[in-house]
């Protein structure tokens, strides 16, 4: 390759470069007038002014939890720049209460979760225009847990025999996270589907990386036009082909329900998220294709924010080592007096607290109960949200508010444990505590969730000691995802050691 080719190829590439750079901060200037017009006197957080819109937005891509709790402490209502766009959060019960109040058609969450998930483009349309699997989440799926409870038990307990083979009375290190993915795909997959494809790797392996697909692609075609974005993802992660490989998994399986339901036969087996969907389908949904996108969708809204949360309540426990043994306690006694069965976990109040508080100073997102405005939507105080607008929850910031938790910045296990169960249990939704949302849009899977949470380390508890593989180190740090998202950190150790049972 000649001198002069290389010159050629230099000048092209930075050219190229330089027209890019000149089209980003072209674009994010017209996204900042805009925003400006229309957003009026809602203040900023982080760096204003019309040119300082590109460096803003990068400020908040690393450190936008930072902005949104300077934020809280200042306004109640201010905006931050976001992809090309402006976020508007809001503080106080009154807000909150607007959110809860208004209709779909005012403030919608799916056009909000479909635009930060891309879920047209890396599940299916069908996914967003008929959201049948909600009501099942809410209905047989909740109504099941106890039911199924003693599948999951066994589910865990294979699981875990899984990734502690050969564990003895020696310490075993294990990557927490990549571990508490495996369980916890492992137990979403029992209760969904049953036995046979729990215990399939490459099943539970395609819904681990979807849930990674959906997270990652939708991110990244999120800011691209509408007509390049089913060109990026499927050369990232072809869609049709994937949704096929779950297809022939559930094929057989639901043409076995149908045939025994045909004779009338009474199978246990029906007892599952398969013939919940098939019973709750409109007519025109009722086939293979339609029934694999909607396993696809709960086990990617499933796996990850669990796992989270889970890989968060043993790093505590790995930390804070005086909680094992009253915890221990309350579950020996809880089991021997009920059972394994979900009344037991019920009343295991301390470990409710425990996962609790756990989430409250590690977990979440900076900003919660997120929402599209469908069109122009005022508030009780008179703030006006023009139509289009994203708008949330200050909830992390929340969740660290003095005000109502005294030195919120310590770890108190038990901090709820004595407290109303009924407003500050795991599930309860609560103003002052939004982690699973508010109103008819907050999380409908909340219950199955924490049963998993509860059951996973209950077992672990009872079964084995627990430390951190480098306790010098100290707790692992959580780390923030485009500058909103925390998550724990996924390359951790935790060690496990068998209980010396007298």
């Amino acid at each position: 390759m000649s001198l002069a080719h290389n010159r050629f190829i230099v000048a092209t590439t930075t050219s190229f470069g330089s027209g890019a750079l000149l089209l980003f901060l072209i674009f994010c200037l017209a996204a900042s007038l805009r925003g400006r017009r229309r957003l009026g006197g809602l203040p900023t957080v982080g760096p204003s002014g019309i040119f300082a819109f590109p460096l803003g937005m990068l400020v908040a891509f690393f450190y936008g939890h930072r902005l949104v709790e300077e934020g809280y402490k200042k306004f109640p209502v201010f905006k931050l720049p976001r992809y090309f766009s402006w976020m508007i959060v809001v503080n106080g019960p009154q807000y909150l209460e607007d959110i809860r109040k208004a209709t779909d058609d005012q403030l919608s969450f799916l056009a909000f979760l479909n635009e930060a998930s891309q879920f047209e483009y890396t599940i299916g349309p069908e996914i967003m225009t008929d959201t049948y699997h909600n009501n099942v989440v809410r209905g047989p799926m909740t109504r099941n847990i106890g039911s199924r409870f003693s599948d999951l038990i066994d589910e865990v307990d294979k699981a875990m025999g899984d990734i502690l083979k050969g564990a003895s009375e020696d310490w075993t290190g294990l990557p927490c996270h990549k571990s508490v993915l495996h369980i916890i795909s492992r137990i979403s997959t029992r209760f969904f589907v049953g036995p046979m494809l729990s215990s399939n790797a490459k099943y539970t392996d395609i819904m681990q990386k979807w849930a990674v697909h959906v997270a990652v692609t939708g991110f990244a075609i999120r800011p691209l036009p509408a007509c390049l974005k089913p060109m990026v993802s499927r050369a990232v992660f072809d869609i049709k082909e994937k949704t096929r490989e779950v297809e022939a998994y559930i094929r057989p399986i639901l043409a076995e329900r149908l045939e025994k339901s045909a004779e009338n036969d009474n199978n246990d087996d029906s007892n599952d998220m398969i013939a919940w969907l098939w019973n709750a389908a409109p007519a025109e949904r009722r086939n293979v294709h339609d029934i694999s996108l909607r396993l696809i969708f709960l086990n990617v809204t499933a796996i990850h924010t669990t796992s989270a949360l889970l890989t968060h309540v043993l790093f505590n426990l790995a930390t804070y080592n005086e909680y094992v043994e009253p915890l221990r306690e309350e579950i020996f006694h809880a089991v021997q007096k009920e059972g394994w069965n979900k009344v037991s976990m019920d009343k295991m109040r301390k470990l409710d607290s425990f996962i609790k508080e756990s989430h409250r100073l590690h977990g979440g997102e900076a900003v919660g109960v997120v929402r599209k405005a469908m069109k122009d939507f005022t508030f009780s105080d008179g703030t006006f949200i023009p139509k289009g607008s994203n708008l949330g929850v200050a909830s992390r910031a929340l969740n660290h508010d003095e005000r109502y938790y005294p030195n919120p910045k310590e770890f108190q296990g038990f901090r709820f444990s004595d407290k109303d169960p009924l407003k500050w249990q795991m599930t309860a939704l609560n103003p002052e505590f939004m982690t699973f949302g508010a109103g008819r849009h907050a999380c409908p899977g909340r219950f199955f969730a924490v049963a998993e949470v509860k059951m996973v380390v209950a077992r672990i508890l009872l079964d084995y000691d627990i430390k951190l593989t480098d306790e010098k180190a100290g707790r692992p740090k959580e780390k923030w995802i485009a500058g909103l998202f925390v998550v724990p950190d996924t390359n951790a150790r935790i060690s496990l050691k068998k209980r010396a049972l007298v």
